[in-house]
């Protein structure tokens, strides 16, 4: 079951300048999502928080570890909070000003864990470049959409973090990490094979064909929309792909509905 599509933008009671958006959970219970004072940013979590961006797969059972990794505002991570509530959902975000709302959003769920830090290759320091209209344009690496302002964060190598904290397998992998998406995920190769669901976005075509490479003796594409240097797309797991479920899925959204 997925939640139904969120509201239109609406003022929040806090700061003037804050976006809500809002789904029904599980349980019909209405939930508010706080986004940045950007369209841009209301829109992105309008779309995450109805269930288009990263798609619930109801076959996909014994859903544990969850690691969304470049969480930004955290609709993802509510998303996943809310459809995952047996699982502990790892969000990771650098960026300060995208963490303080995060934080804000995940305060009530109780498995979502938050971690002030990027995922990346290898553990350093670097400049977070903020994005000129929107914070889910920050990145690690300037661009024509960047200006001068930025701040130091902190990354870690996702393998090292992964050690660290026992995480031996990954059941949903979520990576939006504006440019960096072949650093993650050739940091954790050695957990992709136990990844059940990948939900990636990706910045250039090296990145794209990284990902086939890294996946494709064990996952198939199952969904996404691809162009030559960007795009969304949902992996899964090969064993899954077989599942009756996976067929059923695929056919619901490609069989029109009355009227």
């Amino acid at each position: 079951m997925m939640p139904t599509g969120p509201a239109g933008p609406t003022e929040s009671t806090g700061p003037p300048s804050t976006l809500r958006a809002s789904f029904d959970d599980l349980d019909g219970r209405t939930v508010e999502f706080e986004c940045e004072p950007t369209i841009a940013s209301h829109w992105v979590a309008r779309d995450i928080l109805a269930g288009k961006t990263y798609p619930i797969l109801s076959f996909v059972d014994d859903v544990r570890v969850v690691l969304d990794v470049g969480a930004n505002c955290g609709a993802a991570a509510v998303y996943f909070g809310h459809h995952y509530p047996d699982a502990t959902v790892h969000a990771f975000e650098p960026g300060s000003p995208q963490r303080a709302v995060l934080e804000r959003n995940v305060a009530e769920l109780r498995n979502v864990v938050v971690h002030p830090v990027g995922l990346h290759a290898t553990d350093q320091e670097l400049p977070l470049y903020f994005g000129s209209s929107d914070s889910g344009m920050s990145s690690v690496i300037r661009t024509e959409w960047h200006g001068d302002e930025h701040e130091i964060v902190q990354l870690r190598s996702a393998a090292a973090w992964a050690a660290e904290h026992d995480v031996t397998s990954i059941d949903v992998l979520k990576v939006d990490v504006e440019g960096v998406e072949e650093d993650v995920l050739q940091s954790l190769s050695p957990l992709l094979p136990t990844v059940k669901v990948l939900y990636l976005e990706y910045d250039s075509r090296s990145a794209r064909r990284t990902a086939a490479r890294l996946l494709d003796p064990t996952h198939e594409l199952f969904v996404g929309k691809m162009f030559l240097d960007q795009g969304e797309v949902t992996y899964l797991r090969k064993d899954l792909a077989d599942h009756p479920g996976a067929t059923e899925w695929l056919r619901s959204i490609f069989t029109p509905t009355d009227g």
